[in-house]
């Protein structure tokens, strides 16, 4: 397996998972150009079933949040983050390749992105009452006693210094989650594999599997979580 990840091996893997996914979506496009011959599915495994696989799975995911036209309208981003972590993930089983994702770089830029997108779009669909809900649910207003005024206040200021931490923690806990396991797991594979050198292709199988089912479950998590924090932002006010 690759060995250990340098400060710049996480950025040609990633590359070239976004030259595989580049190339995935060519064939694709090319597959379903036709649309009456793309309502025939392929009979065997091949880049649209993946492909086609991937996005059902990212939809449904979607669905359960958010409304339908939500989903189309975030579909782009959640199945892009879909796509490059998997493969990322992946990548790291195949040997002599280090996981893009086992480094806090690739994994804090995923995060990142997400994190602005959560409150760009919170501005967009909520004005400047989506700053108000950092303040907590109880603000001052005409009906409040004087004396009351600056408890309020400082429990709005509490409030706001709890909720910032706690959306700073989210990109955080992101992007370090996603890291440490993938790490781990190229790890665990990279020495059963050393230390078994003569039927590399038996006995590591359970730990490759294992390797693999971890793979597609950090995606789900990355992706389902990032989905929650921008079903959060965007909800409607009265749900805050």
């Amino acid at each position: 397996m690759g060995g250990e990840v340098t400060n710049v091996d996480h950025v040609f893997t990633a590359l070239l998972v976004l030259v595989i996914i580049v190339a995935m979506a060519l064939v694709v496009r090319g597959k379903v150009a036709d649309v009456k011959a793309a309502l025939i599915p392929d009979p065997k495994l091949s880049a649209r079933t993946i492909a086609e696989l991937l996005t059902e799975a990212a939809m449904g995911l979607m669905g359960d949040l958010m409304k339908p036209k939500e989903v189309k309208y975030f579909l782009p981003l959640i199945g892009t983050c879909a796509f490059f972590i998997l493969f990322s993930n992946l990548l790291g089983l195949v040997p002599m390749f280090a996981p893009p994702t086992a480094t806090l770089n690739t994994t804090a830029a995923c995060a990142v992105v997400i994190f602005i997108t959560t409150h760009i779009y919170g501005v967009k669909a909520h004005g400047a009452k989506y700053i108000l809900h950092f303040f907590g649910p109880v603000v001052p207003s005409r009906t409040t006693p004087f004396y009351a005024i600056p408890f309020i206040l400082i429990l709005m200021a509490l409030m706001f210094v709890i909720e910032i931490i706690s959306h700073l923690a989210r990109p955080l806990s992101l992007s370090v989650r996603l890291m440490g396991n993938m790490f781990a797991d190229h790890t665990v594979v990279a020495i059963f594999t050393v230390l078994v050198p003569m039927v590399p292709l038996i006995v590591p199988v359970p730990v490759m599997l294992l390797g693999v089912f971890v793979c597609f479950v950090q995606t789900l998590v990355f992706c389902l979580l990032s989905i929650i924090y921008i079903s959060l932002a965007i909800e409607h006010a009265e749900e805050h």
